[in-house]
């Protein structure tokens, strides 16, 4: 599987409500019709609560090739 784009994902993350927790990103970016590329390195996300799109990216785990 081809490693998502990041700013496609930013642009998802971008109406996502925070702060929120992992599980309320994960939610929020189904409704909005992430593809499931996005959602499945979303499920990496440690748990915690995020309070902007950038911490959501900074805590993803770098993709591998």
């Amino acid at each position: 599987m081809p490693v998502p784009d990041r700013g496609e994902l930013l642009r998802f993350l971008c109406h996502v409500r925070f702060p929120a927790t992992k599980q309320e990103i994960y939610q929020q970016c189904v409704a909005l019709g992430a593809p499931a590329a996005h959602l499945e390195r979303l499920r990496s996300l440690p748990d915690g609560i995020f309070v902007e799109p950038n911490t959501v990216l900074q805590a993803l785990p770098h993709p591998t090739p």
